[in-house]
Parts: structure tokens; C-alpha cells; sequence
């Protein structure tokens, strides 16, 4: 028993002359303001029902140094968090759907924005005919490898259609059926 005490004594002693942690008294670390995350971040999602019986979600996210240098995905996923679709820009170059003096504020809500679907109607049927024997559809730049077969069988299936800001001017389209999508490539103004 006197054993038991007398190591109980010396566990307590040196215990006392132990120095003080790295963070000082330990209740501090607890009430310590968090240091804010360097730089801008922001994200937002919001759920699309397609065509039918398709749901997806559509997510944003941007992150950078600076608002003004920031990069920002859109992926859309599906309802149970496969990636479907995911493509990356600096915002600077999406003028149409970034301001070059956005803050971080200002920035989620540009996100929110660029989440929403600027096809109306949200079907690939919408998209102007690829005439025959034309480089390509009139107000539409294919992206690379997708040729008028797979553009007109999009637009005979009536595929379901996500569009978005890519540009100074233009909206990308992608479409969707079940867990398949597929960049056709993006809407221009028409020119006079």
C-alpha cells in the first residue's frame, strides 16, 4: 500500500514540473478563434431534375489565392455521388458568369448562379439542327471528337440537356441520359 501511494506522489510531482504544452493552457485552445483559411474559397450545389425521372446534382466550387485568381469546377453528379461530369476554369475567362472583382461573398453567389441551367427547354432537341454536310451546327462549336452522328442522335434522343456559362459569351452543353454525359460543345451568339 505504502508502495502504491509513494508512485502515486512521485506520478503527481513530476507531473507539476512538467513544462506547459505547446498551446499554453488547455481550455485556450478551446475558446481560440479559428485563423480564417488563406485566400478565396466558395462552393454551392443545388439537385436538377432532368427529363423524366433523371436527378442529378450540379456542384460548384472555386478556390484561389485571390477571388479575381480563382479556378472554379462544375461537376454533375448523380443523386447517389457518381461524377458524371466535371470541367474546370479559371474565372477569369467566364466572364459571363464571374465579375473580375468578386469577394468571397460575391463569388458563392456567382456559383449558386452558374448552377442553374440556362437551356429552356432542358432537352438536347432544342439545340439547332447540324445541317448535312455542313463543319457544324449554326451558333454551336462541337468540342473536340464529337461529330454531327453523335450531336443529331443527342438531339433524336431529346437527351436531357445541362447548359452553363463557359465564356465571355457562350453556354456549354452537356447532355445527359441515365449515367452517361457527354460534352457536345457550346452555344455562341448569333452573328449579323
Amino acid at each position: 500500500m505504502i508502495k502504491r501511494v509513494g508512485l502515486a506522489a512521485l506520478a503527481v510531482s513530476l507531473a507539476a514540473c512538467a513544462p506547459p504544452s505547446a498551446g499554453g493552457d488547455e481550455n485556450a485552445s478551446a475558446t481560440a478563434p479559428i485563423a480564417p483559411a488563406a485566400g478565396c474559397v466558395a462552393e454551392a450545389s443545388r439537385d436538377w431534375s432532368a427529363v423524366g425521372n433523371q436527378y442529378y446534382v450540379i456542384e460548384a466550387e472555386a478556390s484561389g489565392a485571390t477571388c479575381a485568381e480563382a479556378n472554379a469546377t462544375l461537376r454533375i453528379t448523380t443523386s447517389e455521388g457518381a461524377v458524371l461530369f466535371e470541367r474546370a476554369y479559371p474565372t477569369a475567362q467566364v466572364t459571363l458568369a464571374f465579375a473580375p472583382t468578386s469577394d468571397q461573398a460575391r463569388l458563392r453567389d456567382e456559383l449558386e448562379a452558374w448552377t442553374e441551367n440556362t437551356a429552356d427547354p432542358a432537352s438536347a432537341d432544342s439545340l439547332p439542327a447540324w445541317p448535312a454536310r455542313a463543319a457544324r451546327p449554326p451558333n454551336f462549336q462541337p468540342a473536340d471528337g464529337v461529330t454531327r452522328q453523335v450531336y443529331e442522335t443527342a438531339r433524336g434522343n431529346q437527351s436531357a440537356l445541362f447548359c452553363y456559362p463557359d465564356g465571355g459569351e457562350s453556354n456549354a452543353c452537356v447532355t445527359l441520359a441515365g449515367t452517361t454525359a457527354t460534352l457536345l460543345g457550346s452555344l455562341t451568339p448569333e452573328r449579323p
